[in-house]
């Protein structure tokens, strides 16, 4: 949830060259006739950007099939494609819906699936996104027994198949027998840890959009803990951890495009909800006022869902003129926030990081890290990475629409979630990464100052750091998601870095890149889901440290061990394929690896394979990975 990563780059570069133009990308949306058929809709309506073929940064319908109709139908009421569906009635959206899913039912688990042991420990592993409050992204300490001497002993233990999806984007959370795991379909689960058996499976209100926090919280469900996340209509629910039902729901929009990405995180009795916005995608219709919706932050009591604090980004937008269109203009809007929270119980300080202004004017808050005091929601203090970044995905057509800002910004949301910790010399920073490949530490002591800056990255609104960094003593472990395009100037480096957290000198940098060659032109005019050949292979997902290693998981579904001290590569498996006799019985695939890192427990590692935004590969794929024993 950076991070949502819009794709100004990828559009510029394929509006012209491969032939979605300017009327495929913007749909006017006419009254559509009552009797036209499901494929034809979808001819009007969506091939465009979503055949299988077409070269968009969207989903393919081939992907799309991997979802359930109530998701998709979802989406064009709710979501981000509700401009897309503007004229139709409800009927033809339902059969629009079931017509690109395929099915209009939603999976159930048979009772074979069904663990015969389904009691649920309450002793918490794993409880959050970044494993702890700091963010730190390490489950090492004694969590894992896997080190650099014994990973390449790690074969496939057993595949789940996430259900009525395509792509993996919720991080589990574990006690010391369950995984907790919530599938964009619309599920939610309890798996045995070893056996990925399901102990309980229940269908979530609405799908399911950003990973899982666990915790115990006195004055509910006293005996028991409590799940919580955000869904796809801003509602952020509290759930059993037992039985999976639910405990309380509320909406958590603070205005009307509200979107939950980051992961709620539970600070005693307040639960921390980051709150982006999805209205830079209704900009594309130059007929849209753009833009009044921006992000924020919000503290639930976390025994009733009640607010306690409300923050929000930019003040209320106000009209600003006319576009060319004749559009009424708005502004200040967006500096959504996409990432996880991070809590400094010291300070007693949340800390967070901010994306762009979706419309003018421009403001201090947007690229930005900001603390919040944790007791009130009031600003404690800001570091302005980029000032003047103002961009919507009007921005990304040629010739740019309407909407797009008479100065437009390059997209460097600070998308990652921020990590507290310590230097050698024992003093506290804070460790910031940006799209734009930028990385910062910060003095927390004093309003965010700056202490150091480095650029390992070269950077663009689909490159740098996206959705998280890790640490694990001095060293500050990096993934740069930098694509290959063609750009005169431009010099991806996609790979992991290490670098020294008390000075941000590169210790050591290891390249990733493709086993085989393709071209734009193969790659987003194929007529196949799965290419021989992924054109995107850099590192977008969050990294996981794990003991003496960095596990991160590429967009070519190549999941690597790294060795901390020389970023050799310890291990490797390729997900990008089919998998057969899953636990479940549901036909599973891998794709690429983004968003969420993978978790190790014990001898046992846990990844999710597959997402298909902006042109990436779809999957559904849980893989258990275990130890094999000693010969």
């Amino acid at each position: 949830m950076n991070p949502v990563r819009k794709c100004a780059w990828l559009l510029i570069f394929l509006t012209p060259l491969l032939g979605c133009d300017e009327q495929t990308i913007k749909l006017s949306a006419p009254q559509v006739p009552l009797d036209l058929e499901p494929h034809a809709l979808f001819a009007a309506r969506c091939a465009g950007c979503h055949e299988n073929s077409a070269p968009s940064r969207t989903p393919s319908k081939q992907a799309m099939a991997k979802l359930n109709a109530t998701n998709v139908a979802f989406t064009l009421l709710n979501g981000n494609m509700k401009t897309h569906a503007e004229g139709l009635t409800q009927t033809q959206i339902f059969d629009l819906a079931g017509y690109v899913a395929g099915t209009d039912g939603l999976w159930t688990p048979d009772q074979e699936n069904f663990c015969t042991n389904r009691s649920v420990s309450q002793r918490i592993l794993v409880s959050r996104w970044g494993v702890d409050d700091a963010n730190r992204g390490a489950s090492g300490n004694g969590l894992s027994t896997i080190t650099s001497k014994n990973v390449a002993k790690l074969s496939l233990a057993w595949v789940f198949g996430l259900p009525d999806t395509s792509d993996a984007r919720s991080q589990p959370v574990a006690t010391d027998d369950t995984l907790f795991i919530a599938a964009t379909g619309g599920h939610l689960l309890a798996l045995d840890l070893r056996l990925g058996c399901i102990k309980w499976h229940t269908h979530s209100p609405a799908p399911p959009r950003t990973s899982l926090a666990l915790g115990h919280v006195l004055g509910i469900n006293e005996d028991n803990n409590v799940l919580f996340y955000g869904d796809a209509q801003a509602r952020t629910q509290a759930v059993d951890t037992r039985s999976g039902k639910v405990l309380w729901r509320t909406s958590t929009k603070i205005s009307e495009h509200s979107l939950l990405t980051g992961a709620p995180v539970l600070s005693n009795n307040l639960l921390i909800v980051p709150i982006s916005s999805y209205e830079v995608a209704l900009a594309l219709d130059d007929s849209y006022e753009c833009c009044r919706s921006h992000g924020g932050v919000l503290a639930l009591d976390a025994r009733t869902g009640e607010r306690i604090w409300q923050f929000a980004t930019t003040i209320p937008a106000t009209k600003k003129g006319t576009t060319a269109a004749g559009t009424m203009r708005w502004g200040p809007s967006g500096v959504p926030v996409w990432s996880t929270p991070t809590i400094d119980a010291k300070r007693q300080l949340i800390y967070l990081g901010t994306g762009q202004n979706a419309s003018a004017p421009s403001t201090n808050l947007s690229d930005s890290v900001i603390a919040l005091n944790l007791k009130t929601g009031e600003l404690a203090w800001h570091f302005q990475a980029l000032a003047g970044d103002t961009y919507n995905m009007a921005c990304d057509t040629t010739p740019k629409g309407a909407n797009c800002p008479k100065w437009s910004g390059p997209d460097h949301d600070i998308g990652a979630s921020i990590i507290l910790t310590t230097t050698r010399n024992g003093r506290e920073v804070l460790l910031v990464g940006q799209k734009s490949g930028d990385v910062y530490a910060l003095d927390p002591d004093n309003q965010g100052n700056l202490l150091w800056h480095t650029r390992p990255g070269a950077g663009s609104a689909l490159g740098g750091v996206h959705w998280g960094l890790a640490v694990d003593g001095n060293r500050l472990f990096v993934p740069i998601s930098d694509p290959p395009f063609p750009f005169p100037g431009y010099f991806p480096k996609p790979g992991l870095f290490a670098l020294a957290v008390d000075s941000g000198d590169t210790i050591w940098h290891t390249p990733v890149q493709r086993e085989c060659e393709t071209t734009l032109y193969e790659y987003f005019g194929r007529n196949t889901l799965y290419p021989d050949c992924p054109f995107y292979f850099a590192l977008s997902a969050a990294p996981m440290i794990v003991n003496d290693l960095v596990f991160a998981g590429a967009l070519d579904g190549v999941m690597r061990a790294f060795e901390q001290h020389n970023g050799n590569v310890a291990w490797s498996f390729n997900t990008l394929k089919a998998f057969k006799n899953t636990t479940n019985g549901i036909a599973t695939h891998g794709g690429s690896i983004d968003v969420t890192a993978p978790l190790s427990i014990g001898d046992m590692v846990y990844v999710q394979s597959g997402y298909s935004q902006f042109g990436q590969l779809p999957g559904n794929a849980l893989l258990a990975f275990r130890l094999s024993p000693s010969l």
